[in-house]
């Protein structure tokens, strides 16, 4: 009985007198430097899981987006370079067309050139033909002035002729009168009777001649007045013509200009046509050499997608890494329950004080992918988070702690159910369930940080009167 008491004092670091038990005060100090080393041995554990969990957590982040680049890399490559033959073949086109459209710009311009030299020509005969046509306008304005020359002198010609014909029948008259007289005159009037017989035929003759006259100058004068009038339409039409022709020259002077002007666009056409050809020609070499290229690229997203599964396979380890520690510290949650390998309260407590902060940092996270709209790696499997490890493999028994303890597993797991289903809102981009979610998850942190405050202030308690956490 007093060698069981002695080992339980032992056990339970109650200090034995090393005077009288020196072999069981050695004993005791050996248990306490092994018990320190297996206290840091178990932070140590605790720590490597816990970021062998984080380093899981993101490599395995790491792999599904480089996988899904890899993807979206391999589809665009395949479109790449299914655009890139497309695009070969319709630069082919083009450049055949080009060339055509560059034969055809280059006769246009040609035509234009011999159409504005065929305009420069017309507008000189033009210009001609309107000097022609003021010459001859002149000439008939001078016709017209010899025409009414010629119509004041047939009119002093009738005249003339009226006063001639006056004449004739007064001297007429005489003639006859002097007959008359000649003849009562008898023999001595019969010479004189003669030449007045001769003046009378001279007057007859006269009359009869002016007559004549009249009608020729009646014939001339109608004649000039209908080329008088001739002369005024002529001038008229002369006159409407070189209006006519102004209009044409002004017409064929634009014509010039405007033709001039296409020619010169054409020929700049043409030009920037050639240098257009010449970019073309380059697109096509460096699209048959981006062809080329995107045929490395292709095998080089192949090479990606290679690496990504190499990267995933050698990832694998790390799982099992992650296993294998989930175990040890689950052995190591067994082995506390033993008297000998109990854990110090004080590690105890800076865990649940560390999972506090472990479980802030998450929550803030969380709140900033839901502000940002962009998910980033975050824990949601409750077991392998930084108090989920500590909290699957050890199990308090002082029943201050025991009841607390065991009500954290259930919300703490519901904690990170409610990060996964924000992140999987904002990936389908349900934003007001994601706040929703997190909301609930801010809400539910205030819970377990008040637990958790719970647990470590009696945790505290059961330090300052030497009792366990791990012992009933």
């Amino acid at each position: 009985m007093k060698d069981k008491k002695m080992l339980d004092n032992i056990a339970r670091m109650i200090p034995v007198e090393s005077g009288k038990y020196p072999e069981a005060a050695q004993l005791q100090r050996r248990l306490q430097a092994g018990r320190d080393n297996f206290n840091q041995l178990v932070k140590s554990v605790f720590s490597s899981v816990m970021k062998i969990s984080a380093l899981d957590l993101v490599m395995h982040d790491c792999t599904e987006r480089m996988t899904e680049v890899n993807q979206n890399l391999c589809r665009v490559s395949r479109e790449v370079v299914e655009t890139a033959r497309t695009t070969e073949e319709n630069m082919a086109e083009v450049v055949s067309v080009h060339e055509s459209f560059n034969e055809n710009i280059q006769q246009v311009a040609e035509l234009a050139g011999e159409m504005s030299s065929k305009v420069s020509d017309s507008s000189s005969e033009l210009n001609a033909i309107v000097e022609k046509s003021e010459v001859t306008m002149q000439n008939s304005d001078e016709m017209k002035q010899d025409m009414e020359q010629l119509m004041s002198v047939l009119n002093n010609m009738t005249e003339v002729i009226s006063g001639i014909n006056s004449i004739s029948s007064q001297t007429n008259l005489l003639a006859l009168n002097a007959s008359i007289e000649a003849a009562r005159a008898g023999d001595a009037g019969r010479g004189f009777a003669v030449v007045a017989e001769q003046i009378r035929n001279l007057a007859e003759e006269t009359q009869q001649l002016t007559a004549s006259m009249g009608g020729l100058v009646n014939r001339i004068e109608e004649a000039s007045r209908m080329t008088h009038a001739s002369l005024d339409k002529t001038v008229e039409e002369i006159g409407e013509m070189r209006e006519n022709l102004f209009k044409v020259l002004d017409n064929n002077q634009k014509n010039e200009r405007s033709i001039a002007e296409i020619a010169d666009s054409v020929t700049t056409i043409a030009a920037s046509g050639q240098e257009i050809f010449s970019s073309v020609t380059t697109v096509q070499e460096q699209v048959s050499r981006l062809t080329g290229e995107c045929d490395s690229l292709n095998q080089q997203a192949e090479d990606v997608s290679q690496i990504s599964q190499d990267l995933k396979a050698g990832t694998q380890p790390v799982a099992v890494v992650e296993k294998e520690l989930d175990d040890t510290a689950k052995q190591m949650g067994n082995m506390v329950q033993d008297v000998f390998y109990m854990l110090d309260n004080q590690v105890f407590i800076t865990t649940v004080q560390n999972a506090i902060q472990a479980h802030q940092n998450w929550l803030k996270s969380l709140d900033n992918m839901v502000r940002t709209h962009q998910c980033s790696p975050l824990q949601t499997d409750d077991t392998k988070c930084a108090f989920g490890h500590f909290y699957h493999a050890m199990r308090p028994k002082n029943q201050t702690i025991v009841p607390v303890w065991n009500g954290l597993g259930e919300k703490h797991r519901m904690f990170h159910s409610l990060g996964k289903s924000a992140m999987v809102a904002i990936e389908q981009g349900d934003y007001s369930k994601a706040e929703r979610e997190y909301q609930h998850a801010a809400n539910l942190s205030k819970e377990l940080i008040g637990e958790f405050n719970k647990i470590i202030d009696q945790a505290k308690i059961l330090e300052q009167n030497k009792i366990a956490v791990f012992e009933q």
